[in-house]
């Protein structure tokens, strides 16, 4: 599951209200309507799952409001799963003059313990009154008298996020940072390679943050190998459809084509033909779900195929355009990405990729396009294309 270190102040408070920020959107300029129409699609179709409630636009912010109070650790999950906020805060609401809030904080600071505070005032809308350091002033003050605790501007144990309104003030001690990123689907669809090892869930994870919806595709060397590959491509795919609203795997027996291509080319040369081979395929598949282009999570030199002419002579077997969002990345950094967005301890588990027979002992490290497609001259490969295409399953997410 994602990785998330929530503070323990408000987990067992009910939260109505929650201010949403985003950082990205806010460039968009003439397109940032739109943007903002996708977030708050997104944001309602994951949290009316938890509960009756609307989202508005608020100057340069959404809110977030529940038809009653809610479980706010529930809806803190949801919203860490939404591509496009840069943070939230669970909120609880006041009217707008500063001895309401005192009052409705007073009622609040009875749930909180902690030794320093600092508080943060933000006016979002500057026909406020007075401004957001005499806010600042006047609360800490407030704050302090009543508990105790210390102002601590540089290393604050606990900080009061306050948002003033002409007509209302929301406040709350706890501020959660977002996955950043664009909106699901404002970049279009495409088709994400998914095996059952740490990188390719990353690599699909990177490309819905830049606004991508990903169909995801799994080759399986059945009927060789067991089914353990595709039920764990299937768990791994059910992670990331959390990201983005559901999505699709397309399941591809790919055992016997790989057994052709063993038939009639050299060894050395099986993986780098393994995988012109998957793309091509691919490449159809991304063509009937209308996706513009293909993921896979490839970084450059991490193995024998992944050297620099390697990918070359892959992605010359098709002209779909192909994104590699890890290639730069060492393996501790995908790693760390892998655990962060909960795929990591399913990627690592063992299962059964490929029959031995099926992987060369000293596999190129260096080839050219012509090279392959003079190794390719005896195959037939629209067959094998079509023979991937026509034995594809699809399960929805």
């Amino acid at each position: 599951m994602l990785k998330i270190n929530f503070s323990n102040n408000s987990d067992d408070l009910k939260m109505r209200h929650f201010i949403l920020h985003y950082g990205e959107l806010a460039l968009k300029n003439r397109n940032r309507g739109l943007f903002e129409e996708t977030l708050k699609k997104d944001i309602a179709f994951k949290c009316s799952k938890i509960g009756p409630c609307k989202v508005r636009r608020l100057q340069g912010r959404l809110l977030l409001e529940f038809a009653a109070p809610i479980d706010a650790k529930e809806v803190k999950y949801a919203l860490c799963k939404i591509f496009g906020l840069s943070n939230f805060i669970p909120c609880a609401l006041a009217e707008a003059t500063l001895e309401e809030l005192k009052c409705r904080l007073g009622e609040r600071l009875a749930h909180y313990n902690f030794s320093s505070f600092a508080v943060r005032a933000r006016r979002a809308d500057k026909n406020f009154p007075v401004s957001s350091q005499f806010v600042n002033e006047e609360i800490g003050r407030f704050v302090q008298q009543k508990t105790g605790a210390k102002v601590d501007l540089t290393h604050p144990q606990t900080t009061l996020h306050i948002e003033l309104f002409v007509d209302k003030i929301f406040f709350g001690f706890e501020k959660i940072m977002g996955l950043g990123g664009l909106p699901t689907g404002m970049a279009g669809n495409v088709l994400g390679l998914l095996s059952g090892g740490i990188d390719s869930p990353v690599a699909a994870f990177r490309m819905m943050k830049r606004g991508c919806y990903v169909t995801h595709i799994h080759f399986h060397s059945a009927p060789f190998t067991q089914p353990q590959s595709l039920d764990k491509a299937l768990e791994l795919a059910e992670i990331l459809s959390q990201y983005q609203n559901g999505g699709k795997l397309i399941e591809i027996p790919f055992g016997e084509i790989q057994r052709s291509l063993i038939a009639k080319t050299p060894e050395e040369y099986r993986v780098i033909l393994y995988r012109r081979m998957m793309l091509r395929i691919a490449e159809k598949m991304a063509s009937e779900f209308g996706c513009l282009g293909l993921i896979t999570g490839e970084s450059l030199s991490q193995v024998a195929s992944q050297t620099l002419s390697n990918l070359t002579t892959i992605e010359s077997a098709v002209d779909i355009p192909i994104f590699r969002p890890l290639i730069g990345m060492d393996k501790m950094e995908i790693v760390e990405e892998a655990k962060k967005i909960g795929t990591f301890e399913l990627s690592t588990a063992p299962h059964e990729d490929c029959c031995s027979f099926m992987i060369p002992k000293h596999p190129k490290t260096r080839s050219t396009p012509t090279e392959l497609a003079t190794i390719e001259k005896d195959l037939d490969i629209d067959a094998l294309v079509q023979k991937g295409v026509k034995e594809s399953k699809i399960f929805d997410l």
